[in-house]
């Protein structure tokens, strides 16, 4: 292993140059720093640096192997999607059978609550939900005022209503 004080005079002579380089190369201070510890880590394992001719050269190739290394790893990554990109679509198109029974229960109770009304009732309600009319044409329809459609119109509802709560309906024809 390279002795301790060899090291820390490498470090004290070109620890700064070789931030600096990296730091052009990186655009990162903080990957710098440890792409730069990280060439001083591995020159420090190196049994003996009275072999080298050059130590600064030696750093700078070891700190350009790091950053290369570096880059691979990061580009060779499978980028993982976010669990919330709307994008990466994880539900089933199809509505879960709990939603799809009451969605079936609450039609059936419905068309009993509408087979319950009496005529008039259930043909106000069906020109003003399903036609979209007015209860203005309504009243024209059944020859009676505007006023009258409403009552008919409002009664249907809440007996729908009642019908469909479990709860007594308060309307009288």
């Amino acid at each position: 292993m390279t002795d301790y004080l060899d090291i820390t005079r490498l470090y004290r002579m070109h620890a700064g140059d070789l931030n600096g380089y990296l730091r052009q190369r990186v655009r990162c201070p903080a990957l710098a720093d440890d792409l730069c510890q990280e060439a001083f880590l591995r020159l420090s394992q190196r049994p003996s640096t009275e072999s080298l001719e050059e130590p600064r050269a030696y750093l700078f190739r070891i700190a350009n192997n790091l950053m290369i290394d570096h880059h691979r790893r990061c580009h060779s990554r499978i980028d993982h999607q976010p669990l919330d990109d709307p994008r990466l679509c994880l539900a089933c198109p199809y509505s879960c059978p709990e939603t799809a029974t009451e969605s079936a229960l609450c039609q059936r109770q419905l068309r009993r609550a509408m087979a319950s009304l009496p005529p008039r009732l259930l043909q106000a309600l069906t020109w003003h939900r399903l036609e979209g009319l007015t209860q203005a044409e309504i009243g024209r329809r059944f020859g009676v005022s505007e006023r009258m459609a409403g009552r008919y119109i409002a009664q249907a509802l809440e007996r729908c209503r009642s019908e469909l709560t479990g709860t007594p309906s308060l309307c009288v024809e």
